[in-house]
């Protein structure tokens, strides 16, 4: 029972470090202005915040998701492409992975009105 309520731990810590790690460089990229080196600085700085956590495998497409993300983020500080492209790249990902998320919770049959029946 230890082993499994570890495990289960070990994945919640690492599932919360991954949406924080998304949340912050989101909350990154919407801020205006902002050089390159400011970017690498930050990225550097989140990920030893995550690396600090031990990685769990998930076979949850979400969370698969999230770790790309977090691989494209730190391949474009070895880019050389301008902040402005870097962080709309950036919001778009972050935005295609939290409509998958959406996605998977939303439920047709939850939403049904009596129009629905008609067909």
């Amino acid at each position: 029972m230890d082993e499994k309520r570890r495990e289960k731990y070990l994945q919640t810590r690492y599932k919360r470090e991954l949406e924080r790690y998304l949340n912050r460089v989101v909350n990154f990229a919407q801020q205006e202005g902002g050089e390159r080196s400011d970017y690498d600085a930050f990225i550097e700085k989140v990920s030893q915040k995550l690396d600090g956590v031990e990685k769990v495998a998930f076979y949850n497409d979400y969370f698969e998701k999230l770790e790309q993300f977090i691989e494209l983020t730190q391949r474009m500080c070895a880019s050389d492409l301008d902040v402005e492209s870097i962080k709309s790249r950036i919001l778009h990902e972050a935005n295609q992975i939290r409509k998958a998320k959406r996605k998977k919770s939303y439920n047709r049959k939850n939403h049904r009105t009596a129009f629905d029946d008609d067909f």
